[in-house]
């Protein structure tokens, strides 16, 4: 899986971030959002970073939040910092200490939480390893900070450090406490047991003591590179509250006049993270969007980043697979099916390996009923959004299908906020993803390709509620202040589902009529391109025509017209070009894409009953015939 998924991509953003040591302390550094849906690799990048930092050995820490585990920002911050210290040496005092006094028993009075700490804190002048399998057993008996004890003999079994030593670490990290708390620090255990916003601020103490520690730690050159973090299921409750603490005692350092300290996060996520504002997240028309990993740099980061404790987050989107990522048989239609997402290709790519030919392919398909079983789980308003799936894009489906304003908002936050919505030029999204070169331009709202793809075959399967919705949609687009006759001819087309449909001729009419309007010169020369345009739009429909009827059958049951003579006129050219354009827009109904042929063939013949534009449609056959 790691080799299918992750790649190098993220080598020029970690490299920037790591080297950022001199002169110490004087580089903020960012936290680093993998995000992604479940499958796009962002376990398999962790990993192969990890390994990667290892070679020269780097300070680093790998670690899984798994959130059926549960645990708080102190238990993160333990592990974190276990690692540092018995694995690369780090020297955390302070964090150790606050720890340690964090897990002092509240219900103690004052006098008693003196001793306790007293003793927690009490050395032999030195522990010989006889002495040590001693308190790795009392430490194993005590809650919360055994761990501590356990790194505490650790460490004195190493160094063989002696009593004098460690009072002086304490007096250090104590010293500190104090000074942070602004008195006892036995204050820090009552107000963790207050609770609330009070608890809240003795993690994000604790937190500002292990970055502190890691601040001193980086003071001399002694690392070679920053700190590195990997946190895996970062999106879990404890992951939340631990970024989120970390961010916000970072700012609170950087207002206090501290040096920055030397932590690199990458936290990987399927979930946009909570509390980050001043990034676009995905589907939302803000300017300030997240990279893809390729594109991401540290110098991206400073340039675009936000202000106060926003600064600190640098959302990344991970790659989808590029087109030609898989060796499937079928490669081209996969990805067309999945948008390019790794876990779906892979899915259908090895579904689909024994396929050898088009109608297999979708006999698997249909058999397998693979469209179904891989519907994403707990899937907000499924029902809603199986309708949502027929629009275009989100915002008409939310004009077109009231189903209580507040409902589609909550709705499509809740997609937003699982990466489940994506933007598109409103250009591409109108000719069915056609990539044209433009200079930008309007962008509008789309549900994902791949979980679009999946509502609509959930929907298909409902042929009464499929019309019923697309009628929906086609009635809204013939509205006086809509006024979209390319959009409710789309909304036609995508109820036909044999060659005797009259819905069929009911778009070829439409666009044959257009296609007579629009062969005039206009103020740039002939106006055609405007019908291309139109045609593009109309076939870019969906459709729920049978997965288990033979395609050369049903594609010429539909191009066809039992009317047309051997003398061909310009309906039957308007016609097959309709049918040609919307099975080449639908892998499923080509899967190698052979209809572009077609498509360029229909365009010249064509080209010769045009007064005004041939040139233009013989250059719309190029592009056809020029498409792999």
């Amino acid at each position: 899986m790691a080799e299918f998924m992750a790649d190098d991509s993220w080598y020029p953003l970690l490299r920037g971030c790591l080297q950022k040591t001199h002169p110490s302390g004087q580089h903020e550094l960012p936290v680093i959002f993998l995000l992604g849906l479940a499958g796009t690799g962002k376990s398999a990048t962790l990993t192969q970073i990890s390994h990667s930092v290892r070679k020269p050995p780097s300070p680093a820490v790998n670690l899984a939040l798994h959130p059926a585990h549960g645990s708080t920002v102190a238990d993160v911050i333990q592990r974190i910092a276990y690692d540092l210290a018995a694995l690369d040496k780090v020297r955390l005092p302070r964090t150790v200490f606050t720890l340690v006094v964090l897990g002092l028993d509240p219900k103690l009075s004052r006098s008693q939480l003196e001793d306790q700490l007293q003793l927690r804190l009490q050395r032999k002048a030195r522990i010989d390893p006889d002495d040590a399998a001693q308190w790795r057993d009392i430490a194993s008996l005590l809650p919360n900070i055994g761990i501590w004890l356990k790194f505490l003999v650790y460490v004195a079994e190493l160094l063989e450090r002696h009593l004098d030593a460690a009072d002086r670490v304490h007096r250090v990290a104590k010293a500190w406490l104090s000074e942070r708390l602004g008195g006892d620090v036995l204050n820090l255990v009552q107000e963790q047991k207050i609770g609330g916003e009070r608890a809240e601020g003795a993690r994000g103490i604790l937190v500002e003591a292990f970055l502190e520690d890691l601040a001193q730690a980086w003071a001399k050159p002694r690392h070679a590179r920053n700190c590195l973090l990997l946190l895996d299921d970062a999106d879990s409750p404890a992951g939340c509250a631990f970024l989120q603490a970390l961010v916000a005692a970072r700012d609170r350092r950087s207002k206090a006049g501290a040096s920055a300290d030397p932590l690199v996060v990458v936290a990987a996520s399927r979930t946009w993270p909570k509390g980050m504002t001043g990034w676009a997240c995905p589907g939302t028309p803000e300017a300030r969007r997240p990279p893809r990993l390729a594109a991401a740099t540290y110098e991206d980061w400073v340039e675009r980043r936000g202000d106060g404790e926003q600064r600190w987050w640098y959302p990344v989107l991970m790659p989808g697979l590029p087109a030609g990522g898989t060796a499937a048989v079928h490669e081209r239609a996969v990805h067309e099916l999945t948008g390019g997402y790794p876990y779906a290709a892979r899915e259908l790519g090895d579904l689909l390996e024994k396929a050898e030919d088009d109608d297999e392919f979708r006999a698997v398909l249909h058999e397998k009923v693979a469209l179904r079983r891989l519907m994403p789980d707990h899937l907000p308003r499924r029902d809603l959004l199986m309708a949502w799936s027929a629009a275009r894009n989100v915002d008409d489906a939310e004009n077109a299908l009231l189903d209580g304003a507040s409902t589609a908002s909550h709705l499509r936050r809740e997609l937003a906020e699982r990466l489940w919505l994506t933007t598109q030029s409103a250009a591409e999204s109108r000719g069915g993803g056609w990539e044209r070169s433009s200079s930008g331009g309007e962008e509008i709202t789309v549900l994902h390709p791949w979980l679009r793809r999946l509502l609509l075959h959930h929907l298909a399967a409902e042929p009464e509620r499929w019309d019923q919705v697309h009628e929906t949609m086609e009635r809204f687009y013939r509205k006086q202040e809509v006024a979209d006759d390319a959009s409710a001819a789309y909304h036609t087309l995508a109820r036909v589902t044999d060659g005797d449909d009259p819905r069929l001729e009911i778009v070829v009419a439409f666009l044959n009529e257009r296609f007579g309007q629009l062969d005039v010169i206009g103020r740039r020369g002939s106006r055609l391109p405007e019908w291309v345009q139109l045609y593009e739009q109309v076939t870019a429909a969906p459709n729920r025509l049978p997965l288990d009827r033979p395609l050369a059958a049903l594609y010429d049951s539909l191009a066809v017209s039992s009317a047309d003579t051997e003398r061909r006129d310009r309906t039957s050219m308007i016609r097959k070009l309709v049918v040609a354009r919307w099975f080449w827009l639908d892998p499923v109904l080509d899967p190698p894409g052979r209809r572009a042929t077609e498509i360029a063939h229909e365009f010249r013949q064509l080209a010769s009953l045009t007064t005004t534009g041939g040139s233009i449609l013989n250059r719309e056959a190029e592009r056809y015939e020029r498409h792999p």
